[in-house]
């Protein structure tokens, strides 16, 4: 994401609720401006991954197939996009200031979804109601009223990625993988501790066991089977580094 003005790169963290740019001081965007947006899925239509889910901001959620995309309208401002692809996920945040064209793939040799954003220059001022009026736009496969809880329900549990036993101190549970984040669920206490890879800082070995450094210095160390270790850490360390860039 980057400002018009100034044209700097903003943080990927910035607070949504954010309407000037921290650099130049100029106003972010018009909440009052609808944009159109054309995803397109790429690949080839025997894609063994399947057809690509796209939530918009958790609310609205459309169904694009190898080859093919969506086409659709929103309001300028910052939202989110979660693409799923089989197991895997990719979530952005994006400053909607203009149209976009952003194409999504599910890359075979990494087994990741891999995204290319663009915004379409001269496309700043919005567009009219006439102008809306006159296109035909994606409809979409569901629309939630209580965000990703909803689709959870609709569309079932996402599967992780990894699912095993492991110990966190004196505590023995269940570690799940996913494409995102990690989730510990200790044996006999009702509370899953969730750790977001975005707010991973490094992944390392530590006398058999995974040490995981969160932001603020916070490490979490999981012992998990050995036939799973090596596997388990090269995936860590990928979508980790793949996540935060």
């Amino acid at each position: 994401m980057r400002c018009h003005n100034c044209k700097q790169i903003l943080d990927d963290k910035i607070s949504s609720k954010l309407n000037f740019c921290p650099l130049c001081g100029t106003r972010l965007f018009d909440e009052s401006k609808t944009f159109f947006i054309t995803i397109y899925s790429v690949g080839q239509r025997e894609n063994v991954a399947g057809e690509m889910l796209i939530f918009v901001d958790e609310r609205i959620l459309y169904e694009a197939t190898p080859g093919n995309g969506v086409f659709f309208n929103i309001n300028g401002g910052f939202h989110t996009i979660k693409f799923r692809s089989g197991v895997r996920t990719k979530v952005i945040q994006i400053l909607i200031d203009s149209d976009f064209e952003i194409r999504a793939y599910f890359n075979s040799l990494t087994s990741l979804i891999e995204t290319n954003v663009n915004p379409l220059e001269g496309t700043g001022a919005g567009h009219t109601p006439k102008e809306i009026a006159a296109e035909q736009f994606t409809e979409p496969k569901m629309v939630s009223d209580i965000g990703e809880k909803g689709f959870q329900m609709i569309l079932g549990e996402e599967e992780p990625d990894y699912d095993v036993e492991a110990t966190s101190g004196l505590m023995v549970g269940k570690l799940k993988i996913y494409g995102d984040r990690m989730e510990f669920s200790p044996d006999r206490i009702n509370k899953t501790d969730v750790t977001d890879f975005i707010k991973i800082v490094a992944v390392r070995r530590k006398m058999g066991a995974i040490d995981v450094q969160c932001e603020g210095n916070v490490h979490k160390i999981y012992s998990i089977p050995k036939d799973t270790y090596n596997e388990i850490m090269v995936y860590l360390t990928n979508r980790i580094q793949e996540i935060r860039g």
